[in-house]
């Protein structure tokens, strides 16, 4: 089990992982939407302990842990050393003593039984090489009624905030062949009926898939979105390896797109799809 999501782990240790830390505001303000969507689904309340997967920054993580009070508290997993770092700093900073960040694969991490009322993810799941074994793995860990929620993105034709850009910059760009349906990476519980799937074999219960729709802020401003864009998103890795007349080409092609979906507030937002996924312990 110890070379499970070695490829992720590789990934979200390297440039791409201390970009994502970087950004650490810019990411929550994208997603604090659907943060508080998960945290809703979940019912998190007063004295809950829970276990968040994935947790990147710990944005979602910081939400909960201001929902538990200080009577409960929240438990956060995350394989990017970058990310767990930059999580810690925002902690102390918050001045926010009922959270823990751990550095480690929540696939192989020795959670012990019966710890958490609930598990949370936001958009930290689909990156599991295994997402069975994973499953299997952490559901002892929630106690008796224990209850699960999580976000994961559906098709990339429904999430303009990361395809338009790839669109309108492929012709100067090399972009990689599209990951498999059930590689890891982003799009790979976009199927509901693989999630349904996964989470029967596991012995989950009352598994419940609904859509959430939002609007993402690429940032508060224009170059907010292009440095998302060009760093983070899925054009970082095409663009790093350009030079010259097509980098160019590529990134006035991008800005257009931003441009045309600036609201009048200045903020760049597209549309994004999720699921909300729902589950009860085994």
């Amino acid at each position: 089990m110890d070379n499970l999501n070695s490829g992720q782990i590789k990934f979200w240790n390297s440039e791409h992982g201390l970009a994502w830390a970087q950004y650490a505001d810019t990411v929550d303000m994208m997603f604090a939407e659907l943060s508080n969507a998960v945290l809703d689904a979940t019912g998190i309340t007063t004295g809950d302990r829970v276990l968040d997967l994935g947790c990147g920054n710990g944005g979602t993580s910081l939400l909960a842990a201001e929902r538990v009070t200080a009577i409960g508290n929240v438990t956060a997993i995350d394989i990017s050393d970058p990310m767990i770092h930059r999580a810690r700093d925002r902690l102390a900073d918050a001045n926010i003593v009922n959270a823990t960040f751990i550095l480690g694969d929540a696939a192989t991490y020795p959670f012990a039984e019966n710890s958490f009322d609930a598990i949370v993810s936001r958009l930290g799941c689909m990156f599991f090489d295994d997402p069975d074994t994973a499953f299997r793995h952490f559901s002892p860990s929630l106690d008796i009624g224990g209850r699960t929620a999580f976000a994961v993105w559906r098709e990339p034709r429904e999430n303009p905030w990361a395809m338009a850009p790839v669109s309108a910059a492929r012709e100067f760009l090399e972009i990689p062949p599209r990951l498999g349906p059930e590689e890891p990476g982003p799009f790979s519980f976009a199927d509901p009926d693989r999630v349904r799937r996964i989470l029967s074999a596991t012995d989950w219960t009352d598994t419940d898939v609904t859509p959430f729709d939002f609007r993402i802020p690429l940032g508060n401003t224009l170059e907010d979105a292009l440095n998302f864009c060009k760093e983070m998103g899925p054009l970082s890795a095409p663009l790093s390896t350009v030079t010259g007349t097509n980098r160019a080409k590529a990134i006035d092609a991008v800005t257009s797109v931003l441009e045309q979906n600036t609201d009048d507030d200045g903020i760049v937002r597209l549309d994004g799809a999720c699921w909300i996924v729902t589950a009860k312990a085994p």
